[in-house]
């Protein structure tokens, strides 16, 4: 179950995007559309290629690093935060 773990800012404009960690519900039920609504472009293109090359059973691990996968994708996008809100 995801539980809330802070916020990361945008480094422009200073706008809140809460970052979660655990299991990621979105993920499980609309797979790579999850990513794209994320600007996760590669990992929904990554996501398409692992569903296909396994049948589909990759469908039930991605959820349970997406969300550590989207905090990783914000830093790099310059999000920036305080050391209490990041997972490592």
């Amino acid at each position: 179950m995801s539980k809330p773990n802070g916020n990361l800012y945008h480094p422009v404009n200073n706008h809140p995007e809460a970052i979660y960690s655990g299991f990621s519900w979105p993920c499980l039920f609309f797979g790579f559309f999850w990513f794209l609504y994320k600007s996760m472009w590669g990992w929904a293109i990554g996501h398409i290629i692992a569903a296909m090359c396994s049948f589909g059973i990759s469908n039930l691990v991605f959820p349970f690093i997406a969300n550590q996968m989207h905090q990783n994708h914000l830093l790099k996008s310059g999000y920036k935060g305080s050391d209490k809100n990041v997972v490592k």
